[in-house]
């Protein structure tokens, strides 16, 4: 069973390795990601080809999907699926809506001046696969995009060993607009969207989450195609007290755990006998939930449990840690949100569970991860848009900012700044 730790005997060195979340062990998959990139970038469509073969054990000669596999997997996919994603789309939507910003204008004693957004034009989106299909993911990374007015978004997700994709995933790409869909997974498909292939043009940025090795290559494509920010396995840290529900924190714990080996969860509990008791029910109910294997790799390798009688140590704890999913289980958590600085996302009381935001709530559960938190948060339209400032002086304003601009101008040593701004003193 995973060791119970007191978060103030901690050493420095210990502290650290906890928060560092082992980086350093990407630097070991580099040159394999390397490698792809630069095959998909020199070969095209038929190096991806061969990788997904390799890697999905899927023979294809055609990677795009059709509109007659979209339309046969609405038609497949249980009504009862298809209206709860349809009902989360629709959340999503509404939340990220409430996001967007718009274009300004306004007037001032020089002119006007004022923003036009602008989308990026093509936009690609990566919903991770292999063990398991995610059309959560489709509708996180394309709804926003949509919003942000993207009009072409191409989807990449890896097929399934037949050569089909997921039909959940194909109905969540059409309510989503998706408007390219290409069985590609893993770094083929990062590449292929970062450079194009034969039957697909490149994009201006990419989004969407996946393990380290789509991760890294998203960090290798990122000089030459923009990229949200480095979205690897996942991450949970839970604050909780004695008014939380050991079940609910054990499932949200084993929840964020069992999409990856690789995941990481930290409780930091005020009290060690709740510690124990969630300890107790994650060992339990680890044995009833399908992905076990997966499971108990991630618990060996990424469970970390703390005990911190004191609540600030917790958040302070919690705020260099910067998780991508943080969930207060506290006593007045919404007030304690207050002193939160670093998270991707956070959740509220033992009633909000993370499956909502993994799911349908609203907000979008594409998060940085690995401490990024602590520079931004969720993906959101702002993603997908330039904001592109504007001004038109008039004669008179012309005039008045002349001389501040030339005095400025002079101060640093620029003086054809200075006689530019000055010409509008003569004519």
């Amino acid at each position: 069973m995973t060791k119970i730790r007191m978060l103030s005997t901690l050493t420095r060195e210990e502290r650290e390795k906890i928060i560092g979340r082992q980086q350093d062990e990407f630097k070991d998959i580099e040159p394999q990601v390397r490698k792809i990139i630069d095959d998909v970038r020199m070969r095209g469509a038929q190096a991806v080809i061969e990788y997904v073969k390799k890697y999905d054990g899927a023979d294809l000669s055609f990677l795009r999907v059709t509109e007659e596999e979209i339309a046969r997997a609405i038609q497949n996919t249980p009504k009862k699926l298809v209206a709860a994603l349809t009902e989360a789309a629709k959340n999503i939507h509404r939340f990220q809506e409430k996001q967007m910003i718009s274009a300004f204008r306004l007037r001032s004693r020089y002119g006007s001046l004022g923003t036009n957004v602008r989308p990026f034009a093509r936009v690609g989106i990566y919903a991770p696969g292999g063990t398991a299909a995610y059309p959560s993911s489709v509708l996180m990374g394309c709804i926003p995009a949509k919003v942000a007015g993207v009009p072409e978004l191409v989807l990449c997700t890896p097929p399934r060993a037949n050569g089909t994709v997921d039909s959940a995933v194909l109905v969540a790409a059409e309510l989503a607009g998706a408007t390219e869909i290409y069985k590609i997974g893993g770094v083929q498909a990062i590449a292929a969207m970062a450079y194009g292939i034969d039957e697909m043009l490149p994009v201006e940025k990419i989004v969407g989450p996946g393990n380290k090795y789509v991760t890294v290559a998203k960090r290798l494509v990122s000089a030459d195609c923009d990229i949200e920010f480095l979205a690897g396995p996942s991450e949970i840290l839970v604050i909780a007290d004695d008014t939380a529900d050991p079940e609910m924190i054990a499932y949200d714990i084993l929840a964020q755990l069992e999409h990856d080996p690789d995941a990481k969860a930290v409780l930091v509990s005020i009290s060690e006998g709740f510690a124990k008791s969630v300890l107790s029910k994650i060992e339990t109910l680890k044995d009833t939930l399908p992905r076990k294997e997966i499971l108990e790799r991630a618990i060996k390798n990424g469970l970390t449990v703390l005990v911190s009688g004191v609540l600030e140590d917790a958040i302070d704890f919690a705020n260099d840690y910067a998780p991508e999913h943080l969930l207060l289980a506290i006593r007045n958590a919404e007030e304690e949100m207050k002193n939160i600085c670093n998270a991707g996302s956070i959740f509220l009381g033992c009633w909000s569970s993370v499956a909502f935001g993994d799911y349908c709530s609203g907000p979008n559960h594409i998060l940085p991860t690995m401490g990024l938190a602590a520079k931004r948060g969720a993906l959101s339209p702002l993603d997908f848009i330039k904001v592109i400032p504007y001004q038109r002086t008039s004669r008179a304003g012309a005039q008045r900012l002349a001389r501040i601009a030339a005095e400025i101008a002079r101060a640093e040593g620029l003086e054809a700044h200075a006689r530019a701004a000055e010409a509008r003193l003569r004519k």
